[in-house]
């Protein structure tokens, strides 16, 4: 179940305030850190802080009593996570989209995504920043997070307003482009937002039921 924000989370993911440090991982070695692990275990990355992990391939973390903001890939990216990884209820991610190409058979990426190869637990904030002018329509999916194992997401959203009518559905399912049927993908949909006249027309019903109860 999707819950709605805590002004915790809203603080959280607005980490580009005057006292927030912002950290790079990169396993090239010519930023912050090598690793994610790294970055988790140094004294200097402080609650608030924005760790933005760079397209490459790491060993899977948790990001444990921090409260921080992972930013995955170079706006957009790709990383890919070894093992199992847990985001903790008091962190989140922010995820850019640009468009509708994951990428991952050719072609440009333009969206985000991390992808595990072992267990995901999701427990904290899931963020989407559209950039590049790109506006979702309705059907558009993006698979943010593919693993190889088990996935969960019990967190919250910050998602961007959508036009038209029309609104954000985030779901796990089963299967996954990466690792096939045994797979699952945590995916960002575009749906149509329900009618106002939707609503009224379930409200009555549910008021029906209980008086006849």
């Amino acid at each position: 179940m999707i819950r709605s924000l805590s002004a915790i989370s809203l603080s959280l993911l607005a980490c580009t305030t005057a006292n927030a440090g912002i950290w790079t991982v990169s396993n090239n070695g010519q930023n912050d850190f090598y690793t994610v692990a790294d970055a988790m275990g140094d004294g200097r990355v402080q609650n608030g802080d924005t760790i933005k992990i760079l397209s490459g391939s790491y060993a899977g973390f948790d990001t444990g009593d921090l409260a921080i903001t992972i930013e995955p890939g170079n706006s957009p990216g790709i990383v890919n996570l070894i093992g199992g990884s847990r985001i903790r209820a008091n962190s989140g991610v922010n995820f850019e989209i640009s468009g509708l190409n994951s990428g991952l058979n050719g072609g440009a990426v333009e969206f985000d995504q991390m992808i595990v190869t072992g267990n995901m637990s999701f427990e904290g904030t899931l963020g989407i920043r559209l950039t590049g002018g790109f506006t979702p329509s309705y059907g558009d999916s993006f698979a943010l997070v593919q693993t190889g194992g088990t996935l969960t997401f019990t967190g919250q959203t910050n998602l961007p307003t959508l036009a038209g009518g029309l609104n954000w559905n985030i779901t796990v399912v089963s299967g996954s482009s990466q690792f096939g049927s045994a797979g699952y993908s945590l995916v960002a949909s575009v749906v149509p937002a329900p009618s106002a006249a939707a609503l009224v027309g379930l409200a009555g019903l549910i008021t029906g039921r209980r008086r006849r109860n």
